[in-house]
């Protein structure tokens, strides 16, 4: 390996050979851990100047043989295709301003012109000041003394739950054994303006044992009226199943990602998605 003499300002005779090295470092210089997921801890922790990542999460509690979206809604999921109001609606009478369970909800999406924003809204309030083109994440930044959402929390276009749903923060069990989850369960996202991201990981989790299922990563280019296609499929049978990818799945600005699945009839699936984003 070539070796250069400071005083000299010149390669060491015996060392002329020159191998090129490259390196991932952090914005101090600092050599980073670039083998298993160690070496994304850096970006988790925002330390990596122009990346940056997401973990999506999904559920849905009852697929049957018709497709559907992996969200806990249901059905196919509906994009808007012009920037909205939203507002976050619930009919329990416990969520809400002086309730004991959730009161405001932070809303995560994206703008007219596919920029990242946030806004906080009060559950059963008035609507956002910003207008949302995308939403992929909501959850409970504020609740009474049970601490989470008492009845299904409905974020769509207009007030008490009318108008196109984006998202909805549900929960699980009945009576006295409800609790919510807090947070969306949403398996899809949009990728920012700006930015180009690289899928590393897919899961698919099937509840019956005894029933298949056909699941689908599906995207939505914007051109051409968003032509819907098919980055990857796992036909699996029940249980839990992962797909790493040695080579990333790359996506553009402005790409709509979505898990959508069907199987044998009435079984919970859910799916996640590993997002690493990098500034173009």
């Amino acid at each position: 390996m070539a070796q250069w003499n400071k005083d000299a300002q010149a390669y060491r005779v015996q060392d002329t050979t020159n191998f090129e090295v490259v390196m991932i470092a952090d914005e101090d210089g600092n050599p980073l851990n670039s083998y298993g997921s160690a070496a994304n801890i850096p970006i988790a922790a925002g330390q990596l100047a122009g990346y940056s990542s997401i973990e999506k999460f999904g559920r849905n509690p009852n697929v049957t043989t018709t497709i559907t979206t992996i969200w806990e809604h249901g059905g196919i999921y509906e994009y808007l295709t012009t920037a909205s109001q939203i507002f976050v609606y619930s009919a329990s009478s416990d969520d809400g301003v002086g309730g004991v369970g959730a009161i405001k909800v932070t809303v995560q999406g994206l703008d007219e012109n596919w920029n990242i924003i946030s806004e906080e809204l009060t559950v059963n309030g008035a609507g956002s000041a910003l207008t949302f083109l995308r939403v992929y994440r909501a959850f409970i930044t504020d609740a009474g003394s049970d601490g989470y959402n008492n009845g299904n929390l409905i974020i769509s276009t207009l007030a008490s739950g009318a108008g196109t749903v984006l998202a909805d923060i549900g929960g699980d069990g009945t009576g006295n054994n409800f609790i919510g989850y807090g947070q969306t369960m949403l398996a899809l996202y949009t990728v920012p303006a700006g930015k180009t991201a690289y899928v590393t990981q897919w899961t698919i989790g099937n509840g019956d044992v005894n029933t298949s299922c056909s699941a689908f990563l599906r995207t939505r280019l914007p051109v051409n009226g968003f032509v819907m296609t098919t980055a990857d499929t796992m036909a699996v049978s029940g249980g839990f199943h992962v797909k790493n990818y040695s080579i990333p799945l790359k996506f553009a600005e402005k790409t709509d990602i979505e898990v959508q699945a069907f199987n044998g009839g009435g079984t919970i699936m859910s799916s996640t998605f590993n997002v690493i984003l990098v500034d173009n």
